[in-house]
């Protein structure tokens, strides 16, 4: 069964990622919304609009000379001016397509900037179009653009713009982010954040029977802390949107590695184990992410391991010392449970809670460090 609903709803899904580079583009005191003025609009503090028409298409150019997208953008744009909604003087009309295609009216256009270049290609779409007849899809939003407002249409040609993007049109927000300093290794992160609570907080807006409408201060305020974080390059924990799989968690719990059979010699709990393996698997994650991200880099991943090392070593030989008539695994268990309280830093920052417990797992389990007084022998066994 032949369906379109996927052309659909990349359309509408489109105004999201739209309506987020309005946001990252626009100024103080300006405010984005979806669906209130057009698709995409900005209000300007200083009154100026900026209304956006978003087409997409899967498969080829969704604004050729006869599309009905194109032409209906135009008629509701100067419908919209004839009945005062618009001040044609004080706004910018944006066309933006996820496609390109070959050249044509929507790009002669485009490219006017002036009373004649308008009058030129409101000339040149005459002649091109000059066989469409009343009953074509395109005439009654044609007839009504171009032969019963053509005084209005050179207007919004001069203050038109065509643009294009690609796919889903993420490419020109990762541009937009980079133009603010954030590092290549935090894009796919900040993006991430920032597509998540702009859809969250338009559609609660919606559903509440409210205009979906972002005030720039508001987004500011939300972001501007994750703006200044990604710039320094912080310890960013990319497990919070993709905890371990419960599979993968059961898988572990299974097979017993190491580290698991060295929280079974001091006779840690199962709740115990269960954080274990959470926590091993999430700094596991990190620390690859890091390194790949280039957040960290191999150097410093090993100090930061040398240094959890050795504070297991001098909380050995302080409990040998401090608790010497305490029963053998209930030293493993003190031993286990200062190091997982232990705080340590990386690059002067501090990491995610799971990456001390996490990575002190990864070195049990190697094994180089281990709980109980005699762990080496009891690991062997």
């Amino acid at each position: 069964m032949k369906s379109n609903a996927a052309g659909q709803l990349l359309g509408y899904s489109l105004q999201f990622p739209r309506a987020l580079f309005h946001l990252l583009t626009c100024s103080p005191g300006d405010c984005v919304s979806i669906e209130v003025i057009g698709d995409v609009a900005t209000q300007t503090h200083d009154n100026s609009l900026i209304t956006e028409e978003d087409k997409s298409s899967i498969v080829g150019n969704p604004v050729n000379n006869k599309s009905t997208d194109l032409w209906k953008t135009f008629y509701n744009w100067i419908e919209a001016i004839n009945d005062g909604e618009i001040d044609v003087d004080a706004t910018k009309f944006i066309l933006y397509c996820n496609k390109s295609g070959q050249h044509g009216i929507v790009d002669e256009f485009s490219a006017s900037t002036n009373t004649d270049a308008a009058t030129a290609a409101v000339k040149y779409a005459k002649a091109k179009l000059s066989d469409i007849k009343d009953g074509h899809a395109v005439w009654e939003y044609y007839d009504y653009v171009v032969n019963s407002n053509e005084k209005v249409l050179l207007v919004v040609i001069e203050n038109f713009e065509l643009q294009i993007g690609k796919g889903a049109s993420y490419d020109g927000l990762r541009e937009e982010l980079k133009k603010k300093h954030i590092a290549a290794s935090q894009l796919a992160f900040v993006l991430h954040e920032l597509s998540g609570w702009l859809q969250e907080d338009i559609l609660t807006k919606i559903a509440a029977n409210n205009n979906a409408v972002v005030r720039w201060d508001e987004f500011d305020h939300r972001f501007k802390v994750l703006f200044d974080r990604s710039r320094k390059r912080e310890l960013i924990d990319f497990t919070l949107h993709s905890l371990p799989e419960a599979e993968e968690i059961d898988g572990h719990l299974k097979v017993r590695p190491t580290y698991i059979k060295q929280l079974d010699i001091i006779g840690m709990d199962d709740d115990d184990v269960l954080t274990a393996v959470s926590d091993f698997m999430r700094a596991d994650i990190n620390r690859a992410r890091w390194i790949e991200e280039e957040i960290i880099d191999e150097v410093v991943a090993q100090d930061f391991e040398n240094r959890l090392n050795s504070y297991w070593a001098n909380r050995k030989k302080r409990i040998g010392i401090t608790e010497p008539s305490l029963p053998e695994q209930d030293k493993g268990k003190l031993l286990y449970l200062d190091c997982m309280a232990r705080s340590e830093t990386i690059r002067d920052m501090s990491p995610p809670d799971s990456t001390i417990s996490g990575t002190y797992h990864a070195l049990a389990d190697s094994p180089v460090l281990g709980w109980h007084p005699d762990w080496e022998n009891n690991i062997k066994k």
